[in-house]
């Protein structure tokens, strides 16, 4: 015999409501459409234990609601910018070094960071709502992804301007193996960023739009990653004049440092 599911409690069918309707709305109606149902569900003279049945399964009733076109729009908008984010983090896992049309590849992570920091501030900027003060949390993750990439953008600076037989244990060898030891980290870090900035990414949406901050943070930490990481598999590690090196790389991530880091503070506006 099947057991049978036990009743949702009000908070419990409000709660489930609202993150539906956060998701599928846009806000000022997902707004106006949670306080309706919170005070149907809070009616003195409504049995707790019969709430789905007297107002439907709350995940349908924001189903209901919902306008088709609308809710498959930003589904839409929604697949290309969690796309971007996986499409970098594939990149840096793989660090794949080949042309396309007389393109690098090194600067696909940063079309991709463009295309997706344009598309998701039109979108959050339109469409979006802030609610009251700043969101508890955000600034911690934006300072935790911050420092997270400078301290793998300042291991690359010193591993890019060291003179091989000289200062590394081992020449070639030894900067070799700490290369790689690099790219590990880096690797790790592009899955990070993915699953932090499609984390601002729904909470900008079902929360407040200033989370997008941290998804374009993420983004442009994915995109500088993405560059470094197919320029060191691309480079002949046996080669001389470091500060060659280093300054190709840095001469052209801090100004995509620089453009993301505007973008942030765009979103957080």
């Amino acid at each position: 015999m099947m057991k049978q599911a036990k009743p949702l409690t009000r908070e419990q069918y409000l709660k489930k409501f609202s993150q539906a309707v956060r998701w599928r709305l846009p806000p000022k109606e997902a707004e106006e459409a949670i306080a309706d149902y919170r005070e149907l569900v809070f009616q003195e003279e409504r049995n707790p234990d019969r709430l789905v049945e007297e107002l439907g399964d709350p995940v349908q009733a924001a189903h209901l609601l919902t306008d088709v076109r609308t809710y498959r729009r930003w589904l839409a908008v929604f697949a290309i910018l969690a796309f971007a984010l996986l499409l970098q983090a594939k990149w840096i896992w793989t660090a794949l070094s080949f042309t396309f049309n007389g393109v690098r590849a090194w600067w696909y992570p940063v079309l991709v960071m463009a295309a997706g920091l344009l598309l998701s501030l039109c979108e959050f900027r339109k469409h979006g709502q802030k609610n009251g003060s700043l969101p508890k949390g955000l600034l911690t993750a934006l300072a935790g992804v911050f420092v997270a990439g400078c301290g793998i953008f300042i291991r690359i600076w010193q591993l890019t301007g060291v003179r091989i037989f000289e200062e590394i244990p081992g020449g070639a060898y030894g900067f070799e193996k700490n290369v790689y030891g690099l790219v590990t980290v880096m690797m790790c870090a592009g899955i990070f960023m993915a699953l932090a900035g499609l984390t601002g990414l729904v909470q900008a949406k079902c929360r407040d739009r200033r989370w997008l901050a941290l998804y374009i943070l993420c983004l442009t930490v994915g995109a500088m990653l993405g560059f470094v990481t197919f320029v060191i598999h691309a480079m002949d590690l046996t080669f001389g004049a470091p500060e060659v090196m280093r300054s190709y790389i840095f001469a052209r991530i801090l100004p995509v440092g620089a453009v993301g880091l505007m973008g942030t503070g765009a979103a957080l506006i």
